[in-house]
Formats: structure tokens, sequence, C-alpha cells
């Protein structure tokens, strides 16, 4: 076989060289896309036009992925043009699963572009690679390390629910200590380029033949070998951390792709793919991903099905069909199964599934002194029905949790150190404490938290609504994602990012250490009378504030042009001269005001029907113009000393707030000098 030796695309090969799989290892003669057998344009290619700036989809129902969910299989974006072919996939939307010795043999990937699955295209620029310290040895630019490796991008490449992120399908026996005989034997979807530099890249089926150790491989990691025979792919020059794919049935008997590993090379009539379903291999992309608060997504079979045939306890044996214990356990409402439940004894199940079925319209209540620890792979609802667990939880793993549209209720949770993030289109709820190192994070819909949570590791907010009525002050920060929003009547630590900040429950007061505005934080304040607000009661203040708290530094840097503060002011009309308190307040006396007058202040009034401007906390607002009468000039914006605010929590004396006034003209201001009419003029929306 001849390899290709341009030193311009030199690390477009699979691989320089592989350590100790097998003798024979073959370079790739050279063809120009992966080889299917028995191609065709319409079973074979995912774009049938326009790639990679335009790509149009295959929709035709012989294509081999129809059936999925394509929009996390991104591209390379480089600089170089003709390697847009390489296939990546997404662990998050800020993460992908690349080939370390790609990455090792020239320039860095320089970022990732996916199709949405709102059609629009979305690229995110790499920050770095992580080698996860697994797979199948490889050497290429001078480099020889385990070929599975994490990529990081600069932020989230598109918001959560308009991209796919992909699980890894886990078939293991066993969460520490597995064998891999059930990946033997499994169909998969090897992915790869097209025939041309910029042609639809090519999805083929492919039986895994083995799953085993490399025999000479330091790290001693397990690999997987497809044969090049027929009926099968061969892996080409340009295909190296592409993923290998599997079409999985979830329990509800849905489709969804999920991840096994990515092409690594070639050993005589055998594709070699670097195995990502390992214990290992899922903590350490694990160490890579938690840190920007995202958790690896992790699924498997469901081995154990609840039966309630005995009694309602949770771990009587003749309760189930197959044993639950540290295994994928589901439960099925469909009108026989009982659905309230003892946890009368404590145990570890790796995952939790929910679906629904004929009869059943109610879902599951876990109840009872002992605690369920959930293991990798958190927790699914498929259902529409709410689950709920009184009885208290403790993470055994980092995972990721899909409440679906019928949302998940817990009362504690001990994150034991890990991350749990929350996804879903319903409402997740936390009503007691959450406590542990751990951290939480958001990229659903809605989280609420109502109890005095003491964990101590990070906040993050993808995407969805956070609302805090509890007290989460320990945690080591919220972060808000662009898009992503901030809210309640109860007390977080330092918030950062570049989401909203809207303090109350329409309106209330959100105490906080800190902001940091850097990074683009906008905020949100309704004010629904003049005047100051009701300090004491936080869940009804009539002003929205966001008291912080922090002695020495409430603003680490100056709110600038990029930060926007919307008002939304609860009046049809307005007079010269009204005042509102609230917005920003300080627990220092120093006023403020330098700190937030640069911001772009943007004002509403109430209203209904056309023409409203903006809807916000579900109430329509009228842009705020300067068509009145007498002429209106602006609002102001100061700070003024607060003698006593009696905070709920405590009164805080000589402290700062925000105060916006509504202002005249010069002229208008003679005029009412010169007349009490002038002075007490309404002013009305023209």
């Amino acid at each position: 076989m001849t390899r290709r030796t341009s030193p311009t695309f030199l690390w477009h090969c699979l691989a320089a060289a592989l350590v100790g799989l097998a003798p024979g290892l073959g370079w790739l003669r050279p063809a120009v896309a992966l080889d299917v057998t028995g191609y065709s344009p319409t079973v074979n290619d995912r774009f049938t036009s326009g790639f990679p700036t335009n790509p149009v989809p295959n929709t035709s129902g012989s294509f081999v992925g129809a059936a999925y969910d394509w929009s996390g299989v991104g591209w390379s974006s480089t600089i170089y043009a003709a390697s847009s072919y390489k296939g990546l996939a997404l662990l998050s939307p800020k993460h992908f699963l690349t080939a370390q010795h790609y990455e090792n043999g020239g320039l860095l990937t320089q970022g990732v572009t996916v199709r949405g699955n709102d059609g629009s295209l979305s690229s995110g620029t790499n920050t770095g690679v992580d080698n996860l310290g697994y797979g199948i040895v490889v050497t290429n630019g001078g480099v020889t390390a385990p070929d599975l490796a994490i990529g990081t991008l600069s932020a989230q490449i598109a918001a959560p629910g308009n991209v796919a992120r992909y699980a890894v399908l886990d078939l293991n026996n066993s969460s520490a200590a597995p064998t891999y005989a059930n990946y033997t034997g499994l169909t998969a979807l090897a992915y790869g380029r097209g025939a041309v530099t910029n042609g639809s890249p090519r999805a083929g089926t492919a039986v895994i033949d083995a799953a085993g150790t490399a025999t000479v491989d330091p790290t001693s990691s397990i690999v997987l070998t497809l044969r090049t025979g027929t009926p099968s792919v061969q892996l080409v020059e340009g295909d190296s951390g592409s993923p290998l794919l599997v079409g999985w049935t979830n329990p509800a008997s849905g489709k969804e792709l999920t991840v096994i590993g990515l092409n690594s090379s070639v050993s005589g009539s055998y594709n070699v793919m670097s195995f990502m379903a390992i214990p290992g291999a899922m903590n350490a992309a694990n160490n890579v991903m938690t840190p920007d608060g995202y958790a690896l997504r992790v699924q498997g079979n469901a081995n154990a099905v609840w039966t309630g045939s005995v009694s309602s306890s949770l771990w009587i044996v003749g309760n189930w069909n197959g044993s639950p214990v540290d295994q994928y356990a589901k439960f099925e409402a469909n009108g026989a199964a009982p659905t309230s439940i003892s946890v009368d004894n404590a145990a570890t199940i790796r995952g939790l599934y929910f679906t629904a079925s004929g009869t059943g319209s109610t879902g599951f209540t876990f109840s009872g002194g002992q605690t369920v620890t959930l293991g990798r792979g958190g927790l699914t609802n498929y259902s529409p029905l709410q689950q709920t667990f009184a009885a208290g939880l403790v993470l055994g793993d980092h995972q990721y949790w899909d409440v679906g549209s019928g949302g998940v209720t817990a009362a504690t949770i001990n994150t034991n150190g890990k991350l749990l993030e929350i996804a879903g289109s319903g409402t997740a709820r936390i009503t007691g404490a959450v406590s542990g190192t751990g951290g939480l994070a958001l990229s659903g819909h809605r989280l609420e938290l109502t109890g005095a949570s003491t964990y101590t590791g990070g906040t993050w907010v993808h995407s969805g609504a956070l609302v805090v009525n509890g007290t989460i002050a320990a945690s080591s920060g919220v972060a808000l994602d662009a898009g992503a929003a901030l809210g309640g009547t109860g007390r977080v630590s330092a918030i950062s990012g570049a989401g909203l900040v809207g303090p109350g429950n329409s309106p209330g007061i959100l105490t906080a250490a800190s902001v940091a505005p850097a990074g683009g934080l906008d905020f949100g304040f309704e004010f629904g009378a003049t005047g100051a607000p009701i300090w004491a009661t936080g869940t009804a203040s009539g002003n929205d504030v966001l008291r912080l708290t922090d002695a020495t530094t409430p603003f680490t840097t100056t709110l600038g042009a990029s930060n926007a503060v919307d008002v939304y002011l609860g009046a049809t009309s307005l007079s010269l001269g009204d005042t509102f308190q609230g917005g920003f307040f300080t627990d220092a006396s120093a006023s403020f005001l330098s700190s937030i007058q640069n911001a772009a202040f943007t004002y509403y009034v109430l209203g209904n029907g056309a023409g409203t401007a903006k809807t916000y906390n579900g109430q329509g607002y009228y842009l705020l113009d300067t068509n009145f009468w007498p002429s209106f000039d602006s609002v102001t914006v100061a700070t003024v000393s607060v003698a006593s605010a009696n905070f709920a929590d405590g009164t805080v004396t000589n402290g700062q707030v925000m105060q916006l006034t509504i202002v005249p003209e010069p002229a208008a201001i003679g005029l009412a000098l010169m007349g009490a009419a002038f002075a007490a003029a309404a002013l009305r929306r023209k």
C-alpha cells in the first residue's frame, strides 16, 4: 500500500504507526472515500448537495441513518478547506470526540461546524485537546499516544436544544470491572469522508468483529475491530477521528444515535477503532468535561424491569424481571405495576428509565428512609408524567438527567463530589438540600431550588432558567451561558457569564455575593410601583432587587455597552418626577453609580395586545419612547443611600440602591416653573 506524504495534509492519515495490535499494519492505498460495500449515494451519503457551506440533508428513507438525529456530528472548520470532511461527534455542546494522532500531525483542528436541528450552521473555535489515555496507541507528528481525545470549544457551539449530543452506549455487564462480549457482533455505523474534497461524508453499516485488548498496547486499552470484507466498510486516509456510532433503540422504543468509539487505523484486513465505552475512558472524559459544567451522557439497555409483583419494596427480587443492582432499570407506568415504591434498603442502580403506556396515568414516587445511589447512567424520563423522589438520592458518578416533559421532583441529593447536569423540556425541582462537594448544571428548560443547599461545587446554567428560592450561597459560583437565565428570591454566590439575571418571581429580591459583568451579563428588572421596594418581603417586594452583599467589590468590573439593563415599568402612564427604587442594591455604603451608568439601559411601559414590543415574565410591554407632552427627555439613573433596609434575613443600614427618575426636557422645566399644571402633567404613551 502507498502512503500519502504531502506535508500539508500529513495529519489526515489514519495513523503513522500502530503499537502492538497485531502484526501486519498496512498503510492505506490512496483511496479518496470511505469504501462502503455496494455504495449508493441515496443509501450512504449524509448530504445530497452543498457540503460543507450549505449542506442539504439526505432525507431518503433508504439512508442508513434516516431514523436518527445527526445534528451532533459536525465537521472540521480549519484554515484548510480541504479538510472539512473530518467528522467530529459532540459529547456536549462544548466538547467533541477526536483522534489524538490527527491532532498531533500538524495544526490542531481550528474548530467544528454543525448543522442544527433548525437548519442553521454554527461553528465553534477549538481551544485545546485533552488525551484520555485510552484507545490504540498511534504515532503521528512525532508523538506516540493513545488515540482517544476530547477537544474543547471556546463556548457552546449552539443552544443545547438545537444540536444533538451523543451518549456513550454502555453495554457492559459491570460498572467497575466489565467484560466486553456484548459489543461483539453489534451492528455499527462507520462514518467517513466523501469521494471528493468537499463531497458529502458517508455512513455505512458494519459488524463489530471483536472487542478486546491490544496485545502489546502499553495502556492495555480495549479496541474494536471491523472486518473490511463483504459486507462492510474500509477506512481510508482522512477518516481518522470520525465517530463509530450505533443506532440504539431506547426503552421508549425511540431511535437514538450513540457513540462507542472512533476511527483510528487499519491492520491487515481489519479496521481498528479506539473504544470509548470503557470505565476508565468514560471517567477520563468526565475529567475533561465537568470543569465546564457538562457530564458525559451514558446510556444502556434496560436489563431490569419493575413489576411490583410481590410488594412495594424496591429491592425485593420478586418485584423485578431481572436484577436492578448495578444495572439499567426501567419503570413503566402501565396501569398495572404499582407506582408507590418503598426504598427500605440502600443500593445502587447504574441508570433509571421511566416510560408510560396503556392506562398508566401516574408517575412513580420513591419514599422511605434509605437512599438510592445512581450510577453513570443517571436518569431519563421518557414519560409525560412527573417522577418524584421523596427518598434521598446519592450520585455514584458524574451524570446527566433528562427529565423529559413530565419533569422530576427530588427531595435531597448528595452530590458525593460529582456533577449533576439536568436537561429536558419539563421542570426539575429539588425541594430540599443539595449537599457535597459536587456541582449542578442546567441544560434544559427549568430547574427550581427551594431548599437550603450546602454543595460547594460550581453552578452552571447552559440553557433555560435556574430559579433559586432557597439558598446555594455555598456554591463556588453561578455561571450563565448566553440565552440562559437566573431568577428567584433566594440567595446565590457570585454571578458571572453572558446570560440574563432577572431577580424574583415577578417581582422579588434575589441576593448574590457579587456580579462579574465582563462576560456580557444582562439584567431585567420589573418595577411595579413608584418609590422604594418592600425590603422585608422578598417574594412580593413590588420592585425587583438584585442585592449584592460583597462589602468591597459588589461589581468586579463596571458595566458597559455589552451589558443590557432592561427596565419594565408597571405603569400605563408616567408623571414628571416619578422615581423608582430597585434594580441593583449594595450592602456597601459607597455609591456604585460609576459601576452601572455606562450599561445599555432600555425602558418599557405596561401594555397588552397588538404592538407590544416585548413580553417579559408573561406580561406585555411597550418600548418607552420620547413622544410625550409635555416634552419627555429621559430617565435618569442615580444611586441613593437607604438608611435602613429591613431584609428578611437582617437589616442593612446605609446601603445604596439604584434610583430612576422621569425627567422632562429643559424647556418643559421652565414651563413647569410658570405653572403647577405643567409640573403635574401626565406623560402618556402617544
